[in-house]
């Protein structure tokens, strides 16, 4: 593998004179042939999911814990807690190692520690020396046996994310994005952006509820690799009782597909007075295992997600000089999935990259797709495969998200001969369902005058409207 990379950097050397993305045209690559991983996965006596690959070549062992509790289950409290609790969380240390004496003494001993409270999930990842395991396990094991939340640090806490919400307008790509998962997501978690009022109304109370109520809860899995030993582990995970289920926040294709309709073809402009602008087209995709998953995947590929060899990059930057940056990328779920076109422009050239964007994605276009730039999407995407298992930890977060997603079992041996089956038909298909503009939020941040590229079709909002 690191042959054939030395080998395309050289390749790339004497061609810099020509247009970007010339040098790939002629270049053919074959799939490359590899063996995925072998996960071991076991149930312990507790219930909790263990998935493990053994590596004894360094006395190092990676550990993430995962409990499946987070944003969406927030309920009525308010979306800001879950980052206020994960900064204070981490930094208040235990009752035994308060502060900043618990990650001090982790330090010392050359282990790392962090949270992170996502939509799904909360996930403690942990790393560490395998010969400082007796002294290290037992300091980590006493931040969820008696965990400490500092008032001070809460305080803290608070200020540094007002300052954060202060200053998140400052850039323009990130300003839209913001804007358009605003739109999208309305009336959901995932949708709600940080609250100063909200966030300063938190109390050191609501911080320990969330906490022990994440703590409670008894789906919990293991991902571990280096040179571990799994005994070492078991005072982690208590035998917890099911409780009742915990009601959650469900976001479906139909939800999203209706804040969709409720722009009503609208051109979402925030104002900012800049001279670049960022375009954003959002729209929605079927769940993670749903047939279409990769025909999009392939199509998306070829219109924008390829990189230098997508159209975005060649009709947009290269061949008119229009833009900055021009792609788009998926994200898929468990229960839904989103695509996003963008572009940076001069705020100028704003109307005629918005109409390019749409054009680029019009069944005229797709129709029109030849089958050498079918073969060669699915050669890229088939040989990217290889990264999911670059390493051990990766490795186990694509089978987790296998499974949390319901993928069918053996997707991840399967996930190239799928690529390999995709035709030229199911790119037309795929094309007319999801990627058609007028089902999309158009999102462009610029300054008010960009009102008179698009009379009468556009809707002014500001940054924190």
């Amino acid at each position: 593998m690191k042959r054939l990379l030395l080998g395309f950097i050289f390749l790339l050397t004497p061609l810099f004179a020509r247009e970007m993305g010339d040098f790939v045209k002629d270049i053919q690559f074959k799939p490359l042939e590899f063996e995925v991983p072998n996960i071991t996965s076991t149930t312990d006596t507790n219930g909790v999911e263990v998935f493990s690959l053994k590596n004894a070549e360094f006395p190092i062992v990676y550990a993430d814990i995962l409990i499946y509790h987070g944003k969406k289950h927030l309920g009525k409290r308010p979306t800001e807690i879950a980052r206020l609790l994960e900064d204070s969380w981490e930094l208040s240390g235990s009752v035994i190692y308060p502060k900043e004496k618990f990650l001090e003494t982790l330090e010392f001993y050359g282990a790392s520690f962090s949270v992170s409270v996502d939509y799904e999930k909360t996930t403690f990842t942990i790393a560490y020396l395998k010969k400082t395991e007796p002294i290290v396990l037992p300091i980590i094991h006493s931040f969820f046996e008696k965990p400490n939340l500092d008032e001070g640090l809460i305080t803290i806490t608070k200020g540094k994310l007002t300052e954060e919400i202060n200053r998140r307008n400052d850039n323009v790509s990130s300003l839209a994005k913001r804007k358009a998962k605003e739109s999208l997501f309305r009336g959901t978690i995932a949708g709600t952006s940080m609250n100063k009022s909200k966030l300063d109304a938190i109390q050191k109370s609501d911080l320990v509820e969330f906490q022990k109520e994440i703590l409670s809860e008894s789906k919990r899995r293991l991902l571990i690799t280096g040179d571990f030993d799994l005994k070492s582990w078991d005072l982690f995970f208590p035998n917890l009782e099911k409780g009742n289920p915990i009601a959650e926040e469900k976001i479906t294709p139909a939800i999203l597909s209706a804040n969709v309709d409720k722009v009503d073809k609208q051109i979402q402009l925030v104002e900012k007075d800049v001279t670049q602008s960022f375009i954003a087209m959002t729209g929605v995709l079927p769940p993670h295992n749903h047939p279409d998953f990769y025909a999009i995947q392939v199509l998306n590929y070829i219109i924008g997600a390829g990189g230098f060899n997508s159209y975005y990059m060649r009709e947009i930057r290269n061949n008119r000089g229009l833009a900055y940056s021009a792609g788009s990328f998926t994200d898929f779920q468990e229960n839904y999935g989103t695509i996003q076109f963008f572009a940076m422009t001069k705020t100028e050239s704003a109307k005629e990259v918005l109409s390019l964007m749409r054009e680029l994605i019009e069944p005229k276009l797709i129709n029109a797709l030849t089958e050498e730039e079918l073969q060669r999407a699915k050669i890229a995407i088939i040989n990217q495969f290889v990264f999911q298992f670059e390493d051990d930890k990766r490795t186990l977060a694509s089978e987790v998200r296998r499974r949390d997603h319901k993928m069918p079992e053996g997707y991840l041996q399967n996930f190239r001969a799928e690529i390999d089956k995709v035709s030229l038909s199911d790119l037309k298909r795929v094309g007319k369902l999801y990627f058609q503009s007028n089902q999309m939020i158009t999102t462009v941040v610029g300054p008010k005058s960009l009102m008179s590229f698009w009379k009468g079709s556009v809707t002014l909002i500001q940054p924190e409207d």
